[in-house]
């Protein structure tokens, strides 16, 4: 464990130092039923560039249901989207998570869907998958977070939580792409409904800042 803490630590030091963000809410397009954060830094440069990705992930979240809608595969339906921040520190980590319900008429159950994103609030870069390979010790001879080894780490969850995973998963080909960092600055992956496990389970959230032995 004081291994994976000092992992930890470099990556954070990594960042560059940044105030804590001021959170704002937008409408999108005045639609009460779509909310999504303003950033609001000193640095205006920075903040636009982290709206502009934010804005472009609300975009994609409502392009998808459009494009249902527009196939004719549905005829009415309720979304909603809104959001939290599990993680904003002085040292420059961000994370946002947009949370997106959607109910199509005539569906079996509605759904709900997590998009993750975070940033380097110093600089205003996106913070993906392939940089946490930068935190934490190696377990057996592969990166901590290679598809491996979280893999080990989810099966342990799960069993823990009674939670019965599709007969036909095996393992994990890669880093999950939803992921985000808590106030403790924990790793959370992101498991859609429906993705590894029954539709009923729901969102499978795996806080894997701490090792599962």
């Amino acid at each position: 464990m004081k291994k994976f803490i000092i992992a930890l630590a470099i990556f954070l030091m990594s960042l560059s130092n940044a105030e804590a963000a001021e959170i704002d809410s937008v409408l999108y397009l005045g639609d009460s039923n779509v909310i999504y954060p303003l950033i609001i830094l000193d640095d205006k440069e920075v903040a636009a560039k982290i709206n502009k990705e934010i804005r472009a992930e609300v975009q994609r979240l409502v392009n998808t249901v459009n494009e249902s809608m527009a196939n004719g595969d549905f005829t009415s339906v309720a979304m909603e989207i809104d959001y939290r921040i599990p993680c904003n520190h002085d040292g420059g980590l961000l994370s946002i998570i947009l949370d997106q319900y959607v109910n199509f008429e005539g569906s079996a159950h509605p759904s709900r869907y997590y998009r993750t994103l975070n940033f380097n609030s110093g600089t205003g870069e996106r913070i993906w998958a392939s940089s946490l390979t930068e935190i934490g010790p190696a377990v057996n001879g592969e990166d901590y977070y290679s598809p491996g080894n979280i893999t080990r780490r989810l099966r342990a969850y799960v069993e823990k939580n009674n939670i019965v995973l599709f007969n036909d998963f095996q393992q994990l080909n890669a880093v999950p792409e939803e992921f985000y960092f808590d106030d403790a600055t924990h790793v959370h992956f992101i498991f859609q409904q429906g993705e590894i496990a029954a539709y009923a389970v729901g969102i499978i959230d795996l806080d894997d800042g701490v090792k599962t032995e």
